[in-house]
């Protein structure tokens, strides 16, 4: 290799070296995430995370079945596994019921609560 060559890989070396540190030193940093009003740390962001996906998968089960109604719903997930249900199902009291018992087998789900209301 020329030692022009090999001038260039250590120069590609040593950018990737210090771009790794620096994402490393972001990742342990400790300021955790920023959001407005102040910061939020690694285990409120694991905590969020969860309730986000916690929600998600409530309300793809709710939309997977279409006896429940669900394009009225609105599912707030929280990290302690309760599930929050709001809105108005299209299919009235049968719907709202199926959609309690659908949210209540979904994995991770400890608590459900009834905030829907019928039209």
């Amino acid at each position: 290799m020329s030692q022009h060559a090999t001038s260039i890989v250590r120069t590609s070396l040593t950018a990737c070296a210090l771009a790794t540190g620096a994402i490393l030193a972001g990742c342990a940093g400790g300021g955790g995430w920023s959001e407005p009003g102040g910061s939020m740390s690694n285990s409120q962001a694991a905590k969020a995370s969860y309730a986000q996906n916690l929600e998600q998968r409530v309300m793809a089960a709710l939309r997977a079945d279409p006896r429940v109604g669900a394009q009225g719903l609105r599912v707030e997930g929280r990290s302690d596994g309760t599930v929050i249900i709001s809105g108005s199902p299209a299919n009235g009291t049968a719907g709202r019921d199926l959609a309690l018992m659908i949210a209540r087998n979904v994995g991770g789900v400890r608590n459900v609560v009834n905030s829907m209301v019928m039209n």
